[in-house]
């Protein structure tokens, strides 16, 4: 076919092109600096949970031989590990921890928002905390996100592709051997096709390899047959990207004379579509399905209950009760009973305003191609909002079984033990099935195929049309 040898007679001329091919190199170096940059982010991120970690396992051992030695008496001390109101509130708490995915160096997306390790105690209410060893976050980079591979395919990855396509066509004309090519037998249907797709192919190659040795220098966990499915994910998105935005180039050559209006229309698009309507879709989130503030859930639940609150506060503020007696205790722990039957309806509200959000955001993805790639990078990565909700609600599920597992010894009674200790539940995150992740994936990579089906659809009756573009 006549776009065939177009191909193969572009790809000859990029080899020698020095301006394509210091794109394609500074945007290879790029890729892997903002590799490195997730991979830090991820690695720091990792360190602190495992030294958080340590920290308890180290505390528990340390418990664990303090059983061993002591008597079965009753406790002599608020910090005496025979006391179970102690082990549940500090002793024996557990951190449950949001691990890490396989490609977690891809995109740093909701960790800045939300916690990756959750400290489980009897307290009435979760106490939600990032780990504290890792080193805090600069206001820059709050203001400005982080520079990782998502960002640079989100924001970058289509100006490189800009700068290789926008004068596929016009170029040729400007130059004054369109007509020359076109006396050929070769339509200019095939001319631009073929020049796109060697230029596809270019970049495209370079992007792949460069992104697999990205996840290598990142510290990317490539070992398992799951990670590899992660990454055939990642490159059907880029792949994907990389063809809506040629796509793009290819209907506005074919509807315009000029390589500098090309280059304005698809700087222009890209301007509406990665920094406008994103914008105009968070606003509508934020306006439709505003965020739930923690503060303001705190007080709603103080004002709901506190009349149980004051009743908590006046046990524990009392001097003339030992804190430590088992009526104490028994009593304590009815009380907040209370407090969690009156505050549950409550929380629950919270998590279902939180639910509601992702959906509507997950509904409205779909008014920019580059929310689809953000939202489905941050899914491989499994930094992305739907992972961290599920991480949400098995700790809140967690949680009661968690205290009624000391609340039945405090009701016996009866000194903690060293196997009390060892029988303190625990709790692993279960990950989400993994058809859900590859179907919400897919969905984004088969609409980015659609729009460029249709921006395609869109340039065939301009590239039809050859003498306006010859005369």
């Amino acid at each position: 076919m006549a776009w065939r040898t177009v191909y193969r007679l572009e790809w000859r001329i990029l080899r020698r092109d020095r301006s394509a091919q210091l794109v394609l190199g500074v945007f290879a170096v790029f890729l892997l600096v903002a590799a490195l940059a997730g991979g830090r982010a991820a690695a720091t991120l990792e360190q602190g949970i495992e030294a958080e970690v340590e920290a308890e396992r180290t505390t528990e051992q340390t418990h664990a031989a303090s059983l061993a030695t002591l008597g079965a008496d009753e406790p002599q001390s608020a910090r005496d590990p025979r006391d179970p109101v102690f082990m549940g509130q500090d002793g024996a708490a557990r951190t449950v921890v949001l691990p890490p995915a396989p490609l977690a160096p891809i995109a740093v997306g909701q960790r800045d928002l939300h916690p990756q390790a959750v400290r489980v105690t009897t307290g009435v209410r979760i106490t939600s905390q990032r780990e504290s060893r890792t080193a805090l976050t600069g206001p820059t980079r709050k203001m400005s996100g982080p520079f990782d591979p998502a960002f640079l395919f989100v924001m970058l990855f289509p100006l490189v592709i800009i700068a290789l396509s926008y004068e596929l066509l016009s170029g040729e004309r400007e130059r004054g051997t369109l007509a020359m090519l076109l006396s050929q037998p070769v339509s200019q249907t095939s001319l631009v096709l073929g020049k796109a797709a060697a230029r596809a192919t270019a970049l495209c190659a370079v992007t792949i390899v460069f992104a697999l040795v990205g996840l290598v220098v990142a510290g990317a966990d490539l070992g398992s047959a799951q990670a590899w499915l992660h990454v055939g994910l990642y490159v059907g998105l880029l792949v994907g990207w990389a063809l809506f935005w040629f796509a793009a180039a290819v209907a506005v050559n074919a509807w315009s004379s000029s390589s500098d209006r090309n280059a304005l229309a698809l700087v222009g698009l890209w301007l509406v579509l990665v920094v406008i309507v994103p914008g105009l879709v968070s606003v509508a989130v934020d306006t439709f399905s505003p965020p739930p503030s923690g503060a303001e859930l705190e007080h709603e639940v103080r004002e709901a209950a506190q009349d149980i609150e004051r009743e908590l506060a006046g046990l524990e503020g009392r001097h003339d009760v030992d804190p430590r007696s088992a009526a104490f205790s028994r009593k304590k722990v009815a009380v907040e009973e209370k407090l969690l039957a009156q505050t549950r309806p409550m929380l629950d509200a919270h998590g279902a305003s939180l639910d509601d959000r992702q959906a509507l955001l997950g509904g409205l993805r779909f008014a920019s191609p580059a929310l689809i790639v953000q939202l489905a990078l941050e899914d491989v990565a499994g930094s992305g909002a739907t992972r961290h909700r599920r991480f949400a609600r098995q700790v809140d599920a967690f949680h009661p079984e968690y205290r009624a597992f000391f609340t039945s010894r405090i009701a016996d009674a009866a000194p903690f033990t060293a196997a009390d200790l060892a029988a303190v539940p625990a709790m692993a995150y279960a990950p989400e099935p993994t058809g859900q992740l590859i179907g919400r994936v897919l969905v984004g990579i088969l609409f980015l195929l659609v729009l460029a089906a249709a921006l395609l659809a869109i340039a065939w009756p301009g590239l039809r049309r050859i003498g306006r573009l010859t005369r």
